[in-house]
């Protein structure tokens, strides 16, 4: 029996910590699926807890990881489009779309590809040591040149063209393989 088999059957019979590996597996390419349609972030937010609160209440259902992110996806997805449609209605709401949501299926699937692209995007990172995830996300997220980054974290500027390097090299050579 694999890892996936066992997380069904441990869902099945009511076992937080597989609800929990599921949620670990599919809550940031939910919320960033959520959060490209509408653009309010606790909206977003309670959108993607009450999908998993849905799959809690029917985990005896599925026979694959494949099926609960399908789950996952279209009840965040019908959600999203419930509160669009609903905006209108609200006096004075000061939430917008950031995006329309769309009937088109290729529209959705491109949607959840680029959400499921940015998880293991984000796994990757994670997975890089301590200096080289800092340093990565000072340069991408924080948008910091290497030289302030060399002071903030008081090394020299080599060290972080390297450590810059190596974790562009881990991430793309990762995404390789993965057929990314």
């Amino acid at each position: 029996m694999g890892p996936e088999k066992d997380i069904i059957e441990s869902l099945k019979g009511g076992d937080k910590n597989a609800m929990k590996a599921i949620f670990n597996l599919y809550h940031r390419s939910l919320w960033y699926f959520a959060k490209q349609i509408i653009s309010n972030n606790e909206q977003t937010e309670e959108i993607v807890a009450d999908a998993f609160i849905k799959l809690w209440q029917k985990n005896a259902d599925f026979d694959a990881l494949a099926e609960i992110k399908f789950f996952l996806f279209m009840i965040v997805r019908q959600s999203c489009s419930n509160y669009s449609q609903q905006l209108p209605q609200r006096e004075g709401s000061d939430t917008e779309m950031s995006e329309p949501v769309e009937k088109d299926e290729n529209y959705i699937e491109s949607k959840m590809i680029k959400a499921g692209v940015l998880q293991i995007f984000l796994e990757e990172i994670d997975k890089l040591p301590p200096l080289r995830q800092k340093i990565f996300k000072m340069s991408f997220v924080d948008e910091l040149s290497i030289f302030e980054i060399a002071e903030q974290l008081q090394v020299t500027v080599d060290t972080v063209r390297v450590q810059k390097a190596k974790a562009l090299h881990s991430i793309s050579s990762a995404m390789l393989k993965k057929d990314i």
